[in-house]
Parts: C-alpha cells; structure tokens; sequence
C-alpha cells in the first residue's frame, strides 16, 4: 500500500559558478543565472509505502508525515535558497539538489516507509529522488 502527499512551497535561488564570468554561467544556466535570482513556486510529492496497520487502519498517521516534511518545507519556504540555506551555499540550489537535500532532510523520520520524492519546479519540469532497490516502487 502507498500513500502521496503533495506539499507547496515557494522559493528563489540563483545557478552559478563563482569562478565563471557572467557570460559563461549564462551559456551554462541561461536565465537561472540572473544575479538577481528568480523563484518558483515549487510542488513536492512524498511517496510512502508500508503495511497497513490493523488498529489505526492507516499505513503512516498522516500528522506524523505532514510534521516531518513541514519541517523541511519551513527551511526552504520564502528563502533565498543559495544565499539564506547553507546547504546550497556550497551545493547548486538546481531542482536535482532541492529534491536530494528534502529526501535527505526527511528521511530519518520516515525510514524505509519513504519511497519516492517528486519536485516539480515549473508546469512541465520536474525531479525525482528515490533509493534504487525501491524502484520501480516494489517492497
């Protein structure tokens, strides 16, 4: 049995290289390299999977769930992430690394319940973070 929750947050980032001209991050991350930053309005799905529990009925208390993904939500929620997240001070604020770090961030609290991670950044782009043994989704 699986569960999806989809959860929303917004936030800006800029995609560069310190040591490239401006010219050269252009030609590498085109308009996601304006010095002035750009945001999204970002979706992330989180995938849990399990047994269903007898007593409560549910595989995950859904409270349990929200808690821990809102946790990781409120870090990254209205920030600037390669400025105001040290995370992404070092490590490229793409759509790939957000998806990484949120899977990575929430993790420990779901365990082996968490399956799969899917970010969407715009309309027609998303990410997808999963552990290889859990895909295509089998337990």
């Amino acid at each position: 049995m699986s569960l999806t929750k989809t959860y929303r947050f917004s936030a800006g980032h800029r995609l560069y290289i310190k040591e490239l001209s401006e010219e050269e991050n252009f030609r590498i991350f085109d308009t996601c390299s304006n010095p002035n930053g750009h945001g999204h309005d970002y979706y992330v799905h989180v995938k849990v999977a399990g047994d269903i529990d007898p007593e409560s009925g549910m595989i995950l208390n859904l409270q349990e769930l929200d808690e821990t993904v809102n946790i990781v939500i409120d870090e990254l929620d209205h920030r600037r992430l390669d400025i105001e997240v040290p995370y992404f001070e070092v490590n490229q604020p793409t759509g790939e690394n957000i998806a990484k770090y949120m899977w990575e961030r929430i993790k420990p609290d779901l365990g082996d319940k968490l399956i799969h991670l899917k970010l969407s950044e715009t309309s027609n782009s998303y990410f997808e973070y999963y552990e290889e043994d859990n895909y295509p989704y089998e337990r």
